[in-house]
């Protein structure tokens, strides 16, 4: 690896192999900084994180100093559709232009894969499943594309989204799975993905596979993922969130409500008729449903801190019945299985999961321990249909990650940690301190701006007369504005809101705008209606159209979402996304700034705001010829103290200041397009 900074210079040179391969590719400075700084850190065997902006291109940033390198990688990244582009675009794309070939292994978790022990006990006659004719019907597809699915990817199957109830009947879990007794053991897709992975030269994963390792590592001394010399993590920004929600404790209604199903199929097939499967089944719904039912005090409707014996907003004696009824229901279906385990290895691996919600139940429930340290937080969770979750979390990934980059000794592996959006400072600060790697002398940070010119290619509007964000009628009035933008430009607006129930309230909004005739017609697609995926090619197709598309949603339309073109030229954020002061672990995280002397608001919240805030408004700008309006319908922005230091993290765009300033920069991006459209070919 002695040339390894030369041979990357040369990579990416402006007649390089990399623009010989993509005649569009300019050279970028910035990349070629990144790249440098990716290639030290893999000489070095250092740590890196790189804040890389929007249009650097990060990913052959890293890609191209690993594979000059000659080292095996671990490639993860935020979601499976982003494995799914670096593993069938990104890596061949670069891997041809080098001329270097690499055995890349694509590997994500045991869910997402068909369980062909499973599809076959779902379609015995007889089953819960068969007695359904939609699932019945639904199984039977399954199984012909079983019969032609070489990955066994369940991704592949349109029909099949998380939510669907086929789900648990085809795939399997850490706990369901009957391992090397499994009659299709020589088949099973999760094991050919493992094993591919582990003879790879490269392994593509996402965050939660990463940290589902590391869990399993550290529980059962087993691991899935091979040693390597490189551990990339793209999407860094997310990690801390994910690692949180993998090295939590939970249990949940779901959670047991899929035990309940999984007791009456493995019952009836393996032990019929030596306990009431069915009676056991039905006593831990009721007893799953009765916990749900517990009337709450306003204001815990969501999420209740649990300090006490008792979650708050809740009454303590109907609570313990509640949660007594629970607890005897599981001790009884423990003792069924128990006695008929030595049956079948599937009452076996089922009697393990048992236990380790047994286990899981004691360290929650009344009775068992609270938070040991200020590291840590419990709560309950609400949701619909009478749904909940126990929870007991971390509040940082700190602890899990100073001891991975810690024993990765000096020289053995290197960290490259990579997003557009990891901090404020030089220091990445926000991103670092969260990771535990603030004061770890071998992290190396970098940050290289966006390339594009935003004072040229982008405007920001934040309207002064809007009222405030806690105001009932502020989504309202921001909605009859929205509309008339959107009417001027034929659709083409995104509208990102801070919480699913801003984007029902929102869309309703609209389309009352829409329909009483009020602005332009267009169509109204909201969060909810159809899945993301779906409602992207919605908006997309509605480009061509004749009336345009107005998208409403929230969550994880914030980031990752890449409308680039004309598709998408008005962004409006319905308000400043601070985290809710109530939110069980955002409040103990408060305490535990206080507690260091810090103050939550400056030194939390304001962050925490400012980078989502950051990921948003990223959205906009996607190419060099993007052109756009931001419109963030908060005024606060203006009118408190803190409203310089959000817009100073924002890109360098030109302001808009008032009413027509803004109409008069939504008609120039109009009558830009339908000119660039209608110029003759020259």
């Amino acid at each position: 690896m002695i040339d390894l900074a030369h041979g990357v210079a040369a990579a990416f040179a402006a007649r390089g192999p990399l623009a010989a391969s993509h005649p569009g590719l300019r050279p970028r400075p910035g990349q070629l900084q990144m790249a440098l700084a990716v290639a030290q850190a893999l000489q070095a065997g250092e740590h890196l994180a790189v804040e890389a902006g929007t249009g650097v291109g990060k990913t052959f940033a890293y890609l191209v100093p690993v594979l000059l390198s000659g080292q095996r990688a671990l490639l993860s990244t935020a979601t499976q559709a982003l494995q799914d582009q670096l593993f069938t675009r990104d890596i061949p794309a670069v891997s041809r232009a080098l001329g270097l070939p690499v055995r890349a292994a694509l590997l994500k978790g045991r869910s997402s894969y068909l369980c062909l022990h499973r599809l076959e006990l779902a379609r015995a006659v007889g089953t819960s499943a068969q007695r359904d004719p939609v699932i019945a019907a639904g199984l039977e597809q399954v199984q012909r594309w079983a019969r032609v699915t070489r990955s066994g990817d369940v991704g592949e199957l349109d029909m099949l989204d998380e939510r669907s109830p086929l789900r648990p009947l085809i795939t399997s879990t850490r706990h369901n799975c009957v391992g090397t007794s499994c009659p299709q053991a020589a088949q099973c897709h999760v094991n050919l993905a493992r094993r591919q992975a582990r003879e790879a030269d490269w392994v593509v994963i996402n965050h939660h596979l990463f940290f589902s390792d590391q869990v399993i590592r550290e529980a059962e001394a087993v691991d899935w993922l091979p040693e390597t010399g490189v551990v990339v993590l793209d999407e860094a920004h997310q990690l801390n969130d994910t690692g949180i929600q993998l090295l939590s404790q939970s249990i949940s209604s779901d959670n047991l409500r899929d035990l309940a199903r999984e007791l009456g199929v493995q019952g009836h097939a393996w032990a019929r008729g030596l306990r009431p499967w069915g009676h056991l089944a039905l006593c831990l719904e009721q007893a799953c449903r009765a916990l749900g039912s517990l009337s709450r005090e306003a204001g815990t409707q969501g999420r209740g801190r649990w300090t006490e014996s008792t979650p708050e907003g809740l009454n303590p004696g109907t609570w313990l019945l509640a949660v007594s009824g629970l607890d005897h229901a599981l001790t009884a279906v423990l003792e069924a299985v128990s006695a008929t385990a030595q049956s079948a290895a599937e009452l076996a691996r089922l009697l393990e999961r048992i236990k380790a919600l047994q286990i899981t139940w004691s360290l929650l429930a009344p009775g068992g321990p609270g938070p040991q340290d200020a590291a840590s937080v419990r709560w309950m969770e609400w949701g619909a249909d009478r749904s909940w979750r126990m929870v007991r979390a971390p509040l940082d990934s700190a602890a899990r990650f100073t001891r991975l980059v810690s024993d990765a000794g000096p020289g053995t592996r290197s960290w490259i940690f990579a997003s557009a959006t990891l901090g404020h400072d030089d220091a990445l600060s926000w991103f670092t301190r969260s990771l535990g790697l603030a004061d770890h002398r071998t992290v190396r940070t970098l940050r290289v701006a966006s390339p594009f010119d935003h004072g040229d290619q982008a405007a920001l509007y934040v309207p002064h007369d809007l009222p405030e964000p806690s105001d009932a009628a502020h989504t309202p009035q921001l909605a009859v504005r929205v509309a008339q933008w959107a009417g001027r430009l034929g659709g083409r607006t995104l509208v990102l809101t801070t919480t699913l129930r801003a984007v029902a309230r929102m869309a309703d909004a609209l389309n009352e705008q829409v329909l009483q005739g009020r602005c332009a017609p267009m169509t109204v697609l909201a969060q909810g209606q159809l899945s993301r995926a779906a409602l992207l090619a919605r908006f997309r197709a509605a480009e061509s159209s004749r009336h345009g598309a107005i998208l409403v949603a929230s969550a994880s339309f914030w980031e990752g979402v890449d409308l680039p073109g004309d598709g998408l030229q008005l962004l409006v954020i319905d308000k400043l996304p601070f985290p809710s002061p109530d939110d069980p672990l955002t409040a103990a995280r408060s305490e535990r700034l206080e507690a260091q002397g810090l103050k939550a608001f400056n030194d939390g919240h304001l962050p925490e705001a400012a980078m989502a805030l950051k990921q948003g408004a990223g959205r906009l700008i996607r190419t060099e010829t993007d052109r756009g309006v931001l419109v963030i319908g908060d005024r606060r922005l203006l009118t408190r103290s803190y409203g310089h230091q959000l817009l100073a993290g924002l890109p360098p765009m030109r302001r808009l200041m008032d009413d027509a300033e803004m109409s008069a920069a939504l008609d120039a991006l109009a009558f830009t397009r339908s000119s660039t459209k209608d110029r003759p070919c020259s």
